[in-house]
């Protein structure tokens, strides 16, 4: 539970150590579980069913690790800049990663969906030493590298192509070649090295989530991917992970690590996250935990509603990156999940801070409570302290410090107060039990009127209407009052007769009776588009959103007929 100093007004979880060794590095601790049980499967391919076990994972780390040590020629004591890995989910993917953590060098992620220009900014910050690629992203990145004027010292290697011995390129080279192969001397004889404080030294650098405007390199110390897992005991050698979130986010990352250090399987796949797909791999390999997007999330809703079928291994059914609605809470708990047996889990975290909340015990628009070793407070737009039910902006302490955006002091110091506290962003309050509950994020408010505007309300509201799919409320700029903006709802209808019947008098009409404030109405009106600009991991571009809702705004107020 959540408990609460009213002197100080500072929330924070009840102590409780964690069963991993934070002081270590994460190849240490990796190599410990591994070796313990070497037959034991580490990951599925859902893809072509290769199966991994811990021993072909672990030889397959030490040899990536032994191959960057001999061909970077650094000492593991020197941090050094990253290799960069830039790839779908695949074989290799994981002991890749886990080679870097081994040799001391951080892993820098970025997704294989990135245009260019985006991979040539992340690559521009991150300054990497090699990239480690996959088919699909190669001419991008190659295009990147040479806008971004990068000089790769990685001996005579620039490019390292991910699973693919088929690629005729004499500039990439296969790293099948070097992890898949029938050395294993150097494999048994392995010892990783103590690489320093665990809690300074950077294990990974992950991308910020990207939603209004260019990505920051966010660096994760080796202390924060090993704290966490104190929840292990919760999980048994009989539980699935299915997550088809890259490692370039922070909850790809998280997963890969809750599935090796709680010693169960992880499901991976290179396809991209349909309902279809995801009912198919849940049922072929019995997942007991998924994790996906509240839209994928309510695609399946959508894909099972009126059947008699249910994903009737799912414990679990993790939804996260964005609000998550009662009413898709209500629907996957009711018909998707099997009574008495899964439920549906929210939980709320920053790739900055890493987890803050879980919803241990349920509590309705709540994301739990704050997980061990975090502290928080609630502060007013002066930084005065609030107490219960008074929301404000959320300030998390992480139980190991956030290190900072990668060559960004700037960004670093703006984000931190003067005790330590990162500043998330998001308006939160927090009740009389220490539930927490998000409210809306600051950059998204916008005012009507001289009176604030939360999108997150407007959009849970239209998202109880059966024929919206996706939905965003922006603010466009008020031609008549020019510190002012109409509140605009851009709408993906959903497939089907509901959607074909939406109408936007009828969402206009529901917003009425569901929220009473004037200032609230949709004064910019409703447009319906095809789709929406999305990450990678399925959030809505925000900045690209409200770009589109002003084109069309004035577009369809110049030519009244369109």
């Amino acid at each position: 539970m959540t408990q609460y100093d009213p002197e100080a007004r500072i929330w924070s979880a009840r102590p409780r150590p964690p069963v991993l060794n934070p002081c270590a590095s994460v190849g240490q601790v990796l190599l410990n579980v591994l070796e313990r049980t070497p037959e034991k499967f580490a990951q599925i391919n859902g893809d072509t069913r290769c199966i991994m076990t811990c021993d072909d994972l672990r030889r397959r780390a030490i040899r990536f690790a032994l191959f960057l040590q001999d061909a970077l020629g650094d000492s593991p004591a020197e941090e050094g800049d990253p290799v960069v890995l830039i790839a779908r989910n695949s074989d290799n993917v994981a002991p890749v990663a886990f080679g870097c953590f081994l040799a001391g060098i951080p892993l820098g992620t970025l997704d294989p969906a990135f245009s260019t220009d985006e991979i040539q900014h992340m690559l521009g910050i991150m300054r990497p030493r090699a990239v480690v690629t996959d088919r699909q992203a190669l001419p991008s990145v190659r295009k990147a590298i040479d806008r971004a004027g990068l000089r790769l010292e990685f001996g005579n290697l620039g490019v390292l192509q991910m699973a693919d011995r088929e690629l005729k390129d004499p500039q990439c080279y296969s790293i099948d070649d070097l992890l898949v192969g029938n050395v294993s001397d150097a494999t048994n004889t392995y010892v990783p090295v103590y690489l320093g404080d665990s809690e300074r030294r950077t294990a990974a650098i992950v991308c910020s989530s990207g939603t209004t405007g260019m990505p920051k390199a966010v660096r994760i110390s080796h202390a924060q991917l090993i704290a966490p897992y104190q929840r292990i005991s919760q999980l048994d050698r009989n539980d699935r992970i299915l997550c088809f979130s890259t490692l370039y986010w922070i909850s790809g990352l998280q997963m890969l690590m809750t599935g090796v250090l709680s010693g169960i399987p992880r499901i991976i796949t290179s396809q991209p996250g349909t309902p279809d797909h995801v009912i198919e791999l849940c049922q072929a390999y019995e997942v007991t935990v998924l994790l996906v997007t509240p839209t994928l999330a309510a695609d399946v809703v959508r894909r099972l509603e009126g059947s008699v079928g249910r994903l009737r291994s799912v414990k679990l059914f993790a939804v996260g990156g964005s609000p998550v609605p009662v009413a898709l809470r209500d629907a996957i708990n009711q018909r998707v999940l099997v009574a008495d047996r899964g439920r549906c889990f929210v939980g709320y975290g920053m790739s900055e801070t890493g987890p803050v909340a879980y919803e241990y015990v349920p509590r309705a628009d709540s994301v739990g409570f704050l997980t061990p070793g975090v502290k928080a407070k609630i502060v007013d737009a002066e930084g005065r302290l609030l107490g219960p039910n008074e929301p404000g902006e959320l300030l998390v302490r992480p139980a190991h410090p956030f290190l900072g955006y990668y060559r960004d002091p700037l960004a670093t110091s703006g984000a931190l107060d003067e005790d330590g506290y990162v500043r998330t962003g998001d308006i939160a309050r927090f009740d009389t039990d220490g539930f927490l509950f998000l409210v809306e994020r600051m950059k998204e408010i916008f005012k009507v009127g001289g009176r604030q505007v939360a999108p997150a309300e407007l959009e849970c509201a239209i998202g109880e209407l059966p024929g919206v799919r996706l939905v965003v409320v922006v603010g466009v700029p008020d031609p008549a009052a020019p510190f002012d903006a109409l509140a605009t709802a851009l709408i993906v209808r959903a497939r089907g007769a509901a959607g074909d019947k939406l109408s936007a008098q009828r969402v206009l009409e529901h917003l009425e009776e569901r929220i009473v404030a004037e200032h609230k109405r949709l004064r910019g009106g409703v447009i319906f588009v095809d789709q929406l600009p999305m990450t990678a991991n399925g959030k809505v571009k925000r900045s690209s959103a409200k770009q589109i809702a002003v084109e069309k705004y004035f577009l369809n107020n110049m030519n009244p007929s369109i």
